[in-house]
């Protein structure tokens, strides 16, 4: 995609971020550099290839770069504890790594317990280091308008993704090419995308956001901006951006776009250029979702819906704001994916009744690197046409078809618990207190309570100018939650701690609240 782009668009900025520019003839060339780079250093097909950048101009560079040679690419995020960084470098057995100097500590200390790794490509070498070391000078060196001949098919491996551990522990995630070509294929045609549009690079990207983000828009010769961490914490500032650059498709979690509706000054921006507001990962609370349409009126908003695993599987095309039903659908099943609603024996559903969400198509995972067990429990074989079977990848997701044929999202498995002999879903509980006009944003959490059963807490931030109390919450949920429901204590804070996508983490809240109880025991 990259030499198409470099051909047909060699001037035109493939990405830009900080007022620096990359256009794509510089991509091509730069990418094909570290690729015979990476080569001349010993690394064989398929071998994996971490990449530890921080947000900037070579981070497209080290993806195409890997991709291009031939290895797995495997994206880091250089913001995770080290330890993470170790059992993802040491899980995939990483070869070669990509980063640069300003990460040169985190990279030594990764790599201090990663004997596997033998190459660094972005640090100057030092006396007493184990592995060799390339600087990024040496690699715009080889610089080519060729990319090597790595005889790379559709099915082989192209990265290993993972995802934040924001209900357990992260996965390891493994996408060939052809499966990331045929998400890609699809987002750029349901999208309308051209060589004018501009897009924003939000979310880590070690995400399946970043799938959208570089290489949709490389398909087509598009602009990615990539968000610095200044921007990321400073919605006025961002939402200044988008005017500036003239931000024409926008894809990020719920979250930041209701921190732009509420902190952004939208209603003074002149951002007439974005067209498509997507949004995926987390609910959309109703309030700031009708609050941002109607900010944005000219522009279109989609609900894209999908784990790490399948890219995407569903999409909704939102009605305008005054058309919004309470709830929103996930919508149908992307042109590249087959959807099934079962029962716990995997056999389809009635229509309108719940069941897992199940799904098959090109776009699905290849599975989870290095766990076997879990592969044959997540993808599993089902009778199709005659004696035929098709592989279906269990989401885990419950959900209902409506009768206009749009899925509708339920719950997640992995977030329904039992309080007092009742099950409870997390997600009901939060969407109860965001029902609260002073609610801005909450998160519902469980944590053990000695007796084989789990005890509901909460965590909330409340509208600006508010001095809603604890007392005020709990009593403000006595008419909309039953009180098994109910959360036992709501702590007011001033921010949800978040993923590097921007998701709820429910890990720290529930490590927070235990430490709490400790140090309460303690006294």
């Amino acid at each position: 995609m990259i030499d198409e782009a470099a051909l047909g668009h060699p001037k035109a900025d493939a990405a830009r971020c900080d007022g620096a520019t990359l256009s794509y003839e510089q991509l091509s060339r730069r990418a094909n550099g570290l690729a015979r780079a990476l080569l001349a250093s010993g690394l064989k097909r398929r071998d994996r290839v971490a990449v530890l950048l921080g947000r900037g101009l070579n981070v497209p560079v080290g993806f195409y770069g890997v991709l291009a040679s031939g290895g797995i690419l495997v994206p880091v995020d250089p913001k995770s504890p080290v330890e993470q960084i170790v059992r993802i470098l040491r899980a995939t057995g990483a070869t070669h790594l990509v980063s640069e100097p300003d990460k040169r500590n985190v990279v030594l200390k990764a790599l201090a317990n990663c004997p596997d790794l033998s190459h660094v490509i972005g640090l100057d070498s030092e006396d007493g280091m184990r592995f060799e070391c390339l600087p990024w000078s040496t690699v715009d060196d080889e610089a080519s308008d060729r990319q090597p001949d790595v005889g790379v098919i559709g099915l082989d491996p192209a990265y290993v993704l993972h995802t934040s551990g924001s209900t357990g522990i992260p996965k390891l995630i493994q996408h060939s090419h052809a499966s990331a070509m045929s998400f890609v294929d699809w987002a750029a045609n349901e999208y309308a995308l051209t060589s004018d549009d501009r897009l924003t690079n939000h979310s880590s990207h070690h995400t399946c956001f970043a799938t959208f983000d570089y290489y949709a828009a490389a398909r087509v010769g598009a602009t990615t901006v990539i968000l610095t961490p200044a921007l990321l914490m400073m919605p006025g500032s961002l939402a200044s951006l988008l005017e500036d650059e003239r931000i024409s498709v926008w894809y990020s979690v719920p979250t930041a776009l209701v921190q732009l509706t509420l902190r952004g000054d939208l209603d003074s921006r002149s951002l007439s250029a974005l067209r498509w507001v997507l949004f995926a990962g987390e609910r959309f609370p109703q309030k700031h979702l009708r609050r941002i349409m109607e900010q944005l009126p000219s522009a279109r908003f989609s609900h894209v819906y999908g784990s790490t695993e399948t890219n995407v599987c569903t999409y909704y095309h939102l009605p305008t704001a005054g058309e919004l039903g309470h709830s929103l659908p996930i919508g149908k099943a992307c042109s590249n994916s087959d959807t099934l609603v079962v029962d716990h024996d995997l056999q389809p559903v009635a229509g309108g009744d719940e069941g897992e969400l199940l799904v098959r198509g090109s776009t699905v995972m290849s599975g989870y690197w290095g766990e076997p067990e879990r592969n044959r429990e997540v993808l599993v074989r089902r009778p199709s046409a005659g004696a035929l079977e098709e592989v279906y990848f269990r989401t885990g997701d419950r959900v209902r078809m409506l009768d206009d044929g749009n899925l509708t999202f339920v719950a997640r498995a992995d977030l329904q618990i039992k309080v007092r002999g009742h099950r409870v879903e997390l997600e009901e509980v939060e969407t109860a207190l965001l029902s609260l006009e002073m609610v801005e944003a909450a998160a519902a959490f469980a944590i053990p309570d000695g007796e084989s059963s789990s005890a509901i807490r909460a965590a909330v931030v409340v509208a600006a100018g508010s001095a809603s109390t604890e007392r005020e919450l709990l009593a403000g949920l006595d008419d909309v939650l039953p009180s098994h429901a109910a959360p036992s204590s709501i702590a007011l804070v001033e921010a949800l701690p978040r993923t590097p996508t921007g998701k709820v983490d429910r890990n720290a809240l529930r490590a927070s609240s235990i430490e709490g109880d400790r140090r309460d025991d303690s006294k």
